[in-house]
């Protein structure tokens, strides 16, 4: 979330005027300045997203959110309206996505067949096996494999976002309540040692999950390219970054139950 110096001090003025005076189209004017958190928060979440919703509904949503935060800030709290505005529009993307998305019954038990396949074709391949494997193992065609692995990747990055939106919120929270608010959360101890213990839970991955994370994330590659630059199918990167990020969750969650 960048914004210039002189856009800040435009928007904090356009934040003001409007909570002193009211009226649609005073408050139009904040709105339009703080887009990019919107902006921001929407790029965060794309891998949440995926083909499950467009990126206009997510951008929507956020506006809606924004413009909520607009009219319940309170300077007086302590908390800069960017950290307090982007936690607040995060956390209402997130809770729409969940509520456009589920994992039904059905989706779990195919996938215990999934596992069962790919727990028995290991031995056989001595290696992990390709989605149209998988597929010839379970006698189903390799479309409804693909889209299951697509599905369920989803849902596991919903799951895990909603650890660290927690997680996230956790530390909102105690700069709150210990006064200490930076507007910038990456500043405030509880964040840098929620990174770490991230970064303690990537480095016990597998070299490939790490990898597959790291293009992923990092140089924000599509699973086809992350695919040529390991050698490996489409269908197994899914794999890898589904296992991976389940792992990631786990972690996670065990170091805010301390």
């Amino acid at each position: 979330m960048q914004m210039e110096q002189t856009s800040i001090e435009d928007a904090k003025e356009a934040l003001k005027v409007y909570q002193k005076n009211g009226g649609q189209e005073l408050r139009n004017e904040p709105i339009i300045h703080y887009l990019p958190i919107v902006r921001s928060a929407a790029v965060q979440l794309r891998g949440m997203a995926g083909s499950i919703l467009q990126q206009e509904d997510l951008v929507d949503q956020g506006v809606i959110a924004l413009m909520d935060c607009i009219e319940r800030y309170d300077e007086s709290r302590g908390a800069k309206f960017e950290t307090y505005a982007f936690l607040r529009v995060r956390g209402s993307m997130i809770d729409y996505i969940r509520s456009q998305d589920w994992v039904p019954h059905r989706a779990r038990s195919f996938q215990k067949k999934v596992d069962e396949a790919c727990a028995a074709l290991p031995h056989q391949w001595m290696r992990e096996p390709e989605a149209k494997e998988v597929a010839d193992y379970m006698g189903v065609p390799v479309e409804t494999v693909e889209n299951h692995m697509r599905y369920m990747n989803h849902a596991s990055l919903l799951s895990f976002e909603n650890v660290l939106q927690d997680m996230t919120g956790l530390v909102a929270k105690e700069e709150l309540e210990s006064g200490e608010i930076s507007g910038k959360p990456e500043e405030s101890l509880s964040y840098k040692e929620m990174q770490r213990a991230l970064a303690d839970a990537v480095n016990a991955l597998g070299e490939k999950e790490r990898l597959v994370i790291a293009l992923y994330y990092c140089e924000e590659l599509k699973y086809t390219e992350i695919g040529e630059v390991l050698g490996i199918g489409q269908s197994r990167v899914s794999q890898i970054h589904t296992k991976a990020i389940g792992k990631l969750k786990d972690s996670m969650e065990k170091y805010m139950r301390g």
